[in-house]
């Protein structure tokens, strides 16, 4: 297993995560709370109580991303392997202007600077000082995206209720998470932690580590919302 395929693979879980394409679809498996407190579903912008279900907690406020526009998440990512540097920090920023409109910029990654922009389906790269453009049919990310889904749900295995957290001075609710599946004959394993904002029920805050044999990926994103963002075409 090389570590080009570890990161490849881990970019793909944690783009399933920060799109909530995937979790908002999981269903049943094992999930536990440390207190009684009612369930009290809300929409995006109000405020959030825990329920007795952590799972579904965590499946609702991933799912309000998909109406929190506009908004902005900063990923910093790093990978070892033996105990050694994989990969070194790297820092990926997406813009969020509309349900089809986004902007990434990831630096110092593996394969150098990256910068992508959607547009419905229309998809902008910027390589090698030049735009390029190129489309995906609607259906074919439909479909991509409960492939997506399924695996996701196959591979969380326990969401638990933490409690009460202070996070970037934002009242939140902990969430801690599993991830276990096999690949390739590798056995791949995760934790994370996710804050929930008690106003607006809205993740602030993902903390997650995944390991398959000697290979370790550490990944750090921080939601921001309500920022100016606008996502336009490329100047080609």
């Amino acid at each position: 297993m090389t570590a080009q395929f570890g990161r490849l693979f881990l970019l793909t879980i944690y783009a399933f995560l920060v799109t909530a394409c995937g979790i908002s679809q999981l269903k049943g498996g094992s999930e536990s709370r440390t207190t009684n407190e009612a369930n009290n579903p809300s929409t995006a912008g109000s405020s959030f109580t825990p329920s007795n279900d952590a799972r579904k907690d965590l499946r609702e406020a991933l799912r309000k991303l998909n109406s929190a526009y506009p908004y902005r998440l900063t990923e910093t990512m790093s990978a070892t392997a033996n105990g050694q540097t994989a990969m070194p920090e790297s820092t990926r920023v997406v813009e969020f202007g509309a349900p089809d409109r986004s902007h990434m910029k990831w630096t110092g990654g593996p394969g150098g600077d990256v910068e992508a922009i959607s547009i419905g389906d229309k998809h902008y790269w910027f390589e090698n000082g030049k735009w390029t453009a190129g489309s995906v049919p609607s259906s074919r990310g439909q479909d991509r995206a409960e492939d997506f889904a399924k695996k996701l749900a196959e591979m969380v295995k326990e969401v638990k209720y933490l409690g009460p957290e202070m996070i970037n001075g934002v009242a939140c609710h902990a969430y801690s998470f599993t991830l276990e599946t096999t690949m390739a004959g590798q056995n791949y394993t995760g934790t994370g932690k996710v804050w929930i904002g008690a106003a607006d029920g809205l993740p602030h805050q993902s903390d997650s580590e995944f390991k398959v044999a000697t290979y370790a990926n550490k990944s750090h994103i921080v939601y921001e919302y309500n920022a100016d963002i606008k996502v336009e075409k490329p100047s080609m």
